[in-house]
């Protein structure tokens, strides 16, 4: 189980007896976390640069207070992180790179409790770009830091990146869809990341890039924008990245993304042909 800090610590305990009374952790309220963070920030010393460690350190306690995280229950993910971001945004200047911190605790944390990678990663990123967006930082300035952040907590717990990408660009997609913004931006940027980062460890490009566009047609479909758009979008960006690595690379994602998936038309609308 991850270590936490007094900040953590603090959290943790205050949220321990409300999560008892309120007898499960789908209750957990985004402004009892807030609350509770708040509270122990303002009790330490500093808070200033430390603020996305501190962020941190509060989204891994609020997570070992609600013990066993399954199923539906998983959203107590995407709520923790909000109630952290809030919190600390009232304390202390909120930034990206305190998003990008909310969300490595936020994998680490739903490891701890047993969440499923996918699943978490959906969630931590949604709540880290719903709580950017609550305290004045907006999808645009704020999804590559945060899709940092997932893919960093991912490799720190030893999971699979092909399973966190389809978690993150899931949760990039209902968060800016979700808050009309420009998903086909912010989709794209995503999957860019997630292949330069993909790239940087050795990973099986294709495999990644199909996997994140999946992650794009299950949640545009779930909330009701453009599959068609967002996954091309994603596949685009996955292409664009590809090719920054190798022709040979460019080409085995171009065909892994291209064409019909999970009954969606993908089509990669503008990359290098690495000619």
């Amino acid at each position: 189980m991850s270590v936490v800090g007094r900040i953590g610590t603090a959290v943790r305990d205050t949220l321990a007896g409300t999560l008892r009374e309120a007898g499960g952790v789908t209750e957990v309220a985004i402004d009892t976390v807030r609350d509770a963070t708040v509270n122990a920030l303002q009790g330490a010393r500093t808070v200033g640069g430390e603020a996305g460690h501190l962020a941190q350190d509060a989204i891994i306690g609020t997570l070992q207070a609600t013990g066993k995280i399954g199923g539906e229950a998983v959203s107590v993910v995407r709520d923790a992180a909000i109630g952290v971001i809030e919190g600390t945004g009232q304390v202390a200047t909120a930034t990206t790179t305190m998003l990008h911190d909310v969300v490595v605790g936020a994998i680490r944390g739903s490891s701890d409790a047993g969440a499923e990678l996918g699943s978490a990663a959906q969630n931590a990123v949604e709540g880290a770009l719903r709580g950017g967006a609550s305290v004045g930082l907006t999808a645009e300035e704020s999804v590559v830091q945060v899709t940092r952040g997932a893919l960093e907590g991912t490799r720190e717990i030893g999971g699979a990146l092909t399973t966190a990408a389809q978690g993150t660009v899931a949760g990039v997609v209902t968060a800016v869809a979700s808050a009309g913004g420009d998903v086909t931006t912010a989709a794209r940027d995503t999957s860019r990341q997630i292949i330069s980062s993909a790239a940087s460890v050795g990973e099986d490009l294709a495999g990644v890039a199909l996997s994140a566009v999946q992650g794009a047609i299950g949640a545009a479909r779930s909330v009701g924008t453009d599959a068609e758009e967002a996954a091309s979008a994603v596949a685009t960006g996955a292409v664009e990245a590809a090719y920054d690595v190798s022709d040979a690379a460019g080409d085995a994602v171009r065909d892994a993304v291209s064409g019909t998936i999970q009954g969606v038309r993908v089509v990669v609308k503008s990359a290098a042909s690495g000619q």
